[in-house]
């Protein structure tokens, strides 16, 4: 018997982890556990009952743990005898993926057999009861982990950000590649540039970000999760939010253990655009006006030239500036139930020129000139089909009705099924491949690409043959033709 699944817990990896290691936290979830005692750090002895149909029986039984990676996974042996009832063998991989600092999915590949009377019952009624231990064990175990006392995840705070991140990087801002004679010397840091210090720490509106949390980031598997932090105004952008983004990315694009970027919203939103309530205060004269239109652009540059690859995960809202964020980035994966709109017609406001052209780039000249005069809100398949959005999770799976043959011959009952309606399991699953990828090669490629996009005087030719030529100089290169002669997955470094 195979079987696969997963459940989304509440609660960060690392407290998930240490439950998955816990006598008394599994002894609560397992069904029918009795007893369950640890001999040491990979061991244990089990005393399970079960009842399978007709037959009920008590297992006693041993559970191993192998191929730990803290905290990421581990595989787990059981086997078990009960009597005359027969005996049972499984072996589970568990898997865990940080989609947040807060949330946690669990995947589980479960492959079983068993003997003696309880293979006498029929794979159907075994698997059946299974699929509810399983059911029974996950509900179990989130009630167990949601009553856990847990610490908070780091993240990035005001002190680390304004020293580690902006004031070391000030002294010696990069552009541009100047020397390629060594490659191991290349540095990833022309995307931002000075970008990233237009706004300092010491501003009074980044300032207020920090203070009132509105922005998170955290970072694990190479991948950083930046959150707008506002769900109760739906992540409206503040002028401060603006200013702090482009510091945040300019720290993420110098942090070499960080090889993607993902932007989302808190809450059930990505964004709703610009914060109109403060429009009174901070764009109230022609100058703030200005002022505020070049914060704007700076983010979304930031978000645009950063030399990694960027990922917005979207839910609920993505209206007007929120729309600018998202189309920023290289790539956004959204749920079937997001709404789309730029509602500036609304406002008597002319929708800025970068963001227009990523929009005309995106869905075209008809479609975006739709989206502009009217607008109208569009949901997630509209955004699909226009090009607005890349991937689209929760739609449904449906297969034809079996035919008369089909069912003389007794082929299974198909029916529609329901995928994950979760962007961020998706979205983290492609930021995956991303960074197992070579980062001089992506870097490269994205600053090309970008540069074509924009049209005439969009690429600096120059800058783009010294990027072509540290990537064929660069240890990655030889790494990825030393892996592929030994049939190898490469582990590339970014120099």
């Amino acid at each position: 018997m195979d079987m696969v699944g997963e459940a989304r817990l509440e609660a960060p990896r690392s407290v998930v982890w240490e439950a998955l290691n816990n006598p008394e936290t599994l002894k609560k979830s397992i069904p029918g556990c009795e007893e369950l005692q640890k001999l040491s750090d990979t061991s244990y002895t089990a005393v399970v009952v079960s009842k399978v149909g007709p037959i009920k029986a008590r297992f006693l039984g041993n559970v191993s743990l192998s191929d730990i990676n803290a905290p990421s996974s581990y595989t787990l042996v059981g086997e078990g005898q009960g009597g005359m009832a027969g005996f049972a063998k499984a072996e589970i991989k568990v898997e865990l993926e940080e989609l947040d600092q807060s949330v946690t999915l669990l995947r589980y590949t479960v492959k079983a057999n068993v003997g003696g009377k309880l293979a006498q019952l029929g794979s159907r009624l075994i698997d059946a009861t299974a699929r509810k231990n399983a059911d029974d064990f996950f509900e179990n175990f989130g009630k167990a982990v949601n009553g856990i006392e847990s610490k908070p995840v780091a993240a990035m705070d005001f002190s680390q950000y304004q020293q580690e991140s902006l004031g070391a990087a000030q002294a010696q801002p990069t552009k541009k590649i100047s020397s390629l004679e060594s490659a191991g010397d290349v540095k990833l840091g022309y995307g931002i540039g000075d970008t990233a210090f237009l706004f300092g720490p010491d501003d009074p509106d980044v300032m207020d970000v920090w203070v009132d949390d509105k922005i998170k980031i955290w970072i694990s598997d190479h991948i950083a999760v930046v959150t707008f932090n506002r769900p109760k105004t739906k992540n409206a952008m503040s002028l401060g939010m603006w200013k702090a983004i482009p510091g945040i990315l300019g720290a993420l694009e110098r942090d070499p253990n960080v090889r993607s970027v993902i932007l989302t919203g808190a809450g059930e939103d990505f964004s709703a655009g610009a914060d109109i309530t403060e429009f009174g205060k901070v764009r109230a004269t022609d100058k703030q006006v200005w002022d505020y239109e070049v914060a704007v652009d700076a983010c979304c540059d930031a978000i645009a030239n950063i030399n990694k690859p960027t990922i917005a995960v979207i839910r609920g809202f993505c209206l007007g500036g929120g729309a600018h964020l998202a189309m920023s980035c290289d790539f956004r994966y959204a749920a079937s139930t997001s709404k789309f709109g730029i509602p500036a017609a609304r406002l008597s406001i002319i929708y800025g020129i970068k963001g227009t052209q990523k929009l005309l780039n995106l869905v075209g000249l008809v479609q975006a000139k739709k989206i502009l005069f009217g607008s109208q809100r569009f949901g997630a398949p509209e955004a699909l089909k226009l090009g607005f959005i890349d991937h689209m999770t929760g739609s449904s799976e449906t297969t034809t009705k079996p035919t008369l043959f089909e069912k003389l011959v007794g082929k299974k009952k198909q029916v529609e099924q329901k995928l994950s309606d979760d962007p961020m399991v998706a979205a983290r699953s492609f930021a995956k491949l991303l960074t197992s990828n070579a980062p001089l090669s992506i870097s490269g490629a994205k600053y090309l690409l970008n540069g074509v996009a924009m049209g005439r005087g969009g690429l600096d030719s120059d800058l783009a043959e010294e990027l072509i030529a540290a990537a064929g100089k660069s240890n990655d290169y030889h790494e990825g033709r030393k892996a592929f002669a030994e049939k190898r997955e490469p582990q590339f470094k970014g120099n």
